[in-house]
């Protein structure tokens, strides 16, 4: 029993090996979004072959289109009679004839052509749809497949960091407490269970990975490696039914409605053939006998108008009509059928929907109380004996569950959305995220407490224990933060500004000044002088902050001049617009908007005698969603120096792929992050609604991730949110 089970032992120990071998490697994969993968999309083979449908359809339609209207008609003939009457020994001969004519069609017969012509354009625009749709359903079963990689790979993460506690000594811990008569040995093995079970969830997701990147090969047509998935922004889903959904079956049933409807309203002459023809011919007379000089040759020609109808026309044609009446009610009840059937459908979808949007907020609820026990039991391992650290641990199991249950709600969340599109049309690159996910980094947080707490030997040092409870006054985060102030009048009266631990972690303040400031400032600018001297004295910078859109339509452009012109004598380190196109209320809108939005910039870039920056929308980093428009290559080139991206979503691996995609293409920019303390804006894009902790850390982590020589750092959205925050999430 000993060797076999010490086989046992190393068969599963080189199988875990080899799974944490792959693990790592896609761990370390590049990043990759659900759109570079749409590039690919047309290679699926059910596009492949609506394409090729499409194209027989329309080659029908030409063809269709070939046979309508004049056509050439001919002949050649000739004959012998054999007849006593004949005056020849051997019979007569008939004179051979050859004919050639034109011939158009009418009444029933054009009415004919047209209606195979237009039966042909309504199969073309079948097919079309079916292109259409099959394009639509190929890029939602592709983002289908994505997010279950996604969620795969989420999941394996987490699961890989709780199971590396397993080596990290949770086992030998839990063996020694329970040699030494402090654990019964049925919560001993209770424990090691749950890594077994942890092990199971890990080959169970790591096929899933598989299969969904073998998927996502197959519809793409491509080799698709291990990579790191980034959730796109989803776009929000009303509460409320659409009057109409948008279906395959109801637009094909729609078309060949109103092709019959057509039909039934425009042939008149049905059962009747008719046409109008010329005719010429000619060919050599035979005389009997026959002259001598050879034979002799004739030809002539004729006009005339053809037409056939059947005896009983009357009845053909009241059946014909009764049937294509038939037909029509047909498919018009087949359309208000599967209409109201397509209506269950996505009611009972929707209804799943808002369920599971209940349900991920009943998850994200239970996640924060898991996160909050782990921190309480954490702490009590410091002042308390007993079965502290059973308890610690089975914490720390339960937020893995509960962490893994989180993950695979929203990938559900995710999917019910993809599906719920197929129904309804979204816009393609929403503006924001309406359903943002946990960020893998803040999930992973408490695993890799627990790491050290092992790797210390089950001990909590005093080290340890002020990294929790110490406030964060002196030591915040690796790099220093800027702000924006919009209370400038408060701030520079403040008394012991600069004494305050809110001051400690700001190095820069972009101030804003109203109307009546910028007056008071331009008149007597002593005061804002003896501001920015204490300001320079203790390191820290002072940026005149401008945010008006107003500012960007060229009947205001001229405000925003004369306030540089009446400042540009105090002493400032920058100048910092904040005039979002976006917030522009004007019917100037899409590219012609931009396009102001830049030529103010380069107006100002032209007189101001600070440096620029800039705060963007983030949609503006890429050209795609730009209206064609390279914004960053535009302001490059004006001479802009930095560029804030307001980026408000707790999505943080979001964040760092569009920035660092941006900071990589444009490396002479100076790219900084703003992010947001602002009670008005909602849990998913405003940390105002998360403990300290878990702001400190989404901080760190972003600081982390983006540094390089072009990143500028953090900036706060707002001063007064920060005083407000720091004040009421004491550590």
């Amino acid at each position: 029993m000993g060797p076999k089970k010490g086989e046992a032992v190393i068969v599963r120990c080189l199988f875990l090996l080899a799974l944490m071998i792959l693990l790592s490697s896609s761990t370390l994969a590049e990043s990759r979004t659900l759109a570079d993968f749409f590039s690919h999309l047309d290679q699926a083979a059910s596009i492949l072959k609506t394409q090729a449908d499409l194209e027989a359809q329309r080659s029908n339609l030409l063809a269709q289109e070939a046979l309508k209207g004049l056509e050439v008609f001919g002949g050649v003939s000739g004959g012998f009679q054999k007849s006593p009457y004949a005056r020849e020994p051997f019979g007569h001969f008939f004179d051979p004839m050859a004919r050639i004519g034109l011939r158009y069609p009418l009444l029933g017969s054009a009415e004919r052509q047209q209606r195979a012509i237009e039966d042909a354009a309504a199969q073309v625009r079948i097919e079309t749809i079916r292109l259409d749709w099959s394009r639509r359903l190929a890029a939602l079963f592709l983002e289908e497949n994505y997010a279950a990689y996604w969620s795969a790979q989420k999941i394996l993460t987490l699961t890989d960091n709780y199971l590396h506690l397993r080596n990290e000594g949770v086992e030998n811990l839990l063996r020694k407490r329970q040699e030494a008569g402090l654990l019964f040995k049925s919560d001993y093995f209770e424990f090691l269970s749950a890594f077994e079970r942890a092990q199971r969830t890990q080959v169970e997701f790591y096929n899933n990975s598989n299969q969904a990147l073998m998927r996502l090969a197959h519809l793409t047509n491509t080799t698709v490696m291990p990579f790191t998935p980034i959730k796109p922004p989803l776009g929000k889903i009303a509460d409320t039914l659409p009057n109409e959904v948008d279906q395959l079956d109801l637009r094909i049933l729609q078309t060949q409605i109103d092709n019959l409807q057509n039909i039934r309203d425009t042939q008149n002459w049905q059962g009747i053939e008719s046409d109008v023809s010329v005719t010429g011919f000619g060919g050599p007379a035979i005389p009997h006998p026959s002259p001598p000089d050879g034979m002799q040759w004739g030809y002539g020609g004729a006009v005339g108008f053809n037409f056939r109808m059947p005896l009983e026309i009357v009845s053909y044609r009241k059946n014909e009509q009764s049937r294509l009446n038939s037909q029509l009610i047909s498919l018009r009840a087949d359309y208000t059928r599967r209409g109201q059937e397509l209506q269950h459908e996505f009611h009972a979808l929707l209804s799943s929907f808002q369920q599971l949007t209940q349900q991920i907020n009943f998850q994200r609820t239970r996640l924060e109380a898991a996160q909050e026990l782990l921190r309480e039991r954490y702490l009590r391992l410091q002042v308390l004996d007993g079965d502290v650290v059973e308890q610690y641990l089975q914490a720390l199991n339960t937020y893995y569950r509960v962490a893994v249950e989180n993950i695979e709600a929203e990938s559900e969340h995710w999917k019910l959305h993809i599906r719920l599109r197929q129904f309804i049309l979204l816009p393609s690159m929403p503006g924001e995220d309406s359903y943002p996910e946990t960020d893998i980094a803040s999930l992973s947080s408490p695993l890799q407490q627990a790491k050290k707490f092992l790797t210390n030997g089950g001990n909590v040092t005093l080290k340890q224990s002020d990294e929790l409870i110490t406030p964060v006054s002196t030591q915040f985060i690796s790099g220093q933060l800027a702000v924006y102030v919009w209370n400038f009048d408060e701030l520079i009266t403040q008394t012991g500004l600069w004494n305050k631990k809110e001051t400690h972690a700001i190095n820069r303040f972009l101030v804003s000044l109203d109307a009546q400031q910028i007056s008071l400032v331009a008149d007597n600018p002593q005061s804002v002088h003896n501001f920015l001297h204490d300001a320079h004295h203790r390191k820290k910078k002072i940026e005149l902050l401008l945010g008006d859109p107003s500012w960007i339509l060229p009947e205001y452009r001229h405000h925003l001049i004369q306030i540089i012109h009446k400042l540009k004598a105090v002493s400032f380190d920058g100048l910092h617009l904040d005039i979002e196109p976006d917030q522009l209320e004007s019917e100037l809108a899409g590219k012609a908007r931009l396009e102001e939005f830049i030529e103010t910039i380069r107006q100002v870039a032209a007189i101001s005698p600070w440096p620029i920056g800039i705060s963007i929308h983030p949609r503006y980093l890429t050209q795609d969603s730009s209206f064609g428009l390279c914004v960053l290559c535009e302001l490059s080139q004006i001479g802009i120096k930095e560029i804030t991206v307001m980026y408000y979503t707790m999505n943080i691996q979001a964040i760092v792929t569009a920035l660092k995609s941006a900071m990589q293409q444009h490396r002479t920019l100076v790219f900084s992050l703003a992010q947001s303390l602002e009670k008005e804006l909602g849990s998913e894009n405003s940390y105002a609604h998360k403990p300290r902790h878990h702001f400190i850390n989404a901080m760190q982590h972003l600081q982390d991730q983006l540094q390089s020589s072009n990143f500028g750092g953090l900036i706060i959205q707002s001063w007064l949110d920060w005083e407000h925050y720091l004040h009421e999430n004491p550590l």
